[in-house]
């Protein structure tokens, strides 16, 4: 993979540390995804197993990818808010990545893992430029508080067999009233943290970014 560090600069004193990697392979303007990563108080950062799989995933497929840290994670400034102020550092990832050389920004997609499908919820209106989103074990309460429902870009929603956090059967009946597309995959075995199975999920959102961002 061909990986570039870059800053992110969300304010005039808040800059996050980020990695853009651009697929080698691509000829051409390429689709481009910014992956959102899990709390960080339970270990989630942009090198979490799950976000590097997605991103490695996404450069066999041809696709770029951002990850980032939010604010007060890793080397990225400020404080961690736990999601009141989060959303801004996914407008501001989704604003560097359309300005990488080679990405196509009428392909854009987000995903979010957790708290970083949670963060996206909040701040849904504000990525108006995405085309498709991925949420992998999203808080009930972040669906029922967000406009997600209502949204008609092609949405997924992905979530383990054994969540105990976000039980799938619940995922699925907040979803029964959902605008189309949307896909919902329930990975076999699995609980909230994917042990041993984030490449499955990983491909998982490859496969369906892949499709609902052809130019």
């Amino acid at each position: 993979m061909h990986q570039t560090a870059i800053d992110i600069i969300v304010a005039k004193n808040l800059q996050l540390e980020g990695v853009f990697t651009r697929p080698h392979t691509a000829c051409g303007g390429f689709p481009t995804i910014v992956v959102c990563h899990p709390h960080p108080l339970l270990g989630g950062d942009m090198d979490h197993p799950l976000v590097m799989a997605i991103c490695q995933a996404a450069n066999r497929g041809k696709v770029g990818s951002l990850r980032f840290n939010f604010r007060g994670v890793g080397k990225s400034d400020g404080m961690f808010t736990g999601g009141d102020q989060e959303r801004k550092d996914v407008k501001a990832a989704l604003n560097i990545a359309k300005l990488m050389p080679g990405t196509d920004v009428t392909r854009l997609g987000l995903v979010g893992y957790s708290f970083g499908a949670s963060t996206i919820l909040q701040g849904l209106s504000r990525y108006k430029e995405v085309k498709s989103l991925v949420l992998i074990s999203p808080p009930i309460t972040s669906i029922r508080n967000s406009r997600i429902i209502k949204d008609q870009r092609p949405k997924m929603f992905i979530v383990g067999q054994k969540d105990g956090v976000v039980p799938p059967i619940d995922l699925q009946r907040m979803l029964d009233d959902a605008r189309h597309p949307v896909r919902f995959r329930e990975i076999s075995g699995a609980n909230h943290n994917f042990l041993g199975q984030a490449e499955e999920v990983a491909e998982h959102v490859i496969c369906f970014l892949l499709k609902t961002l052809e130019s």
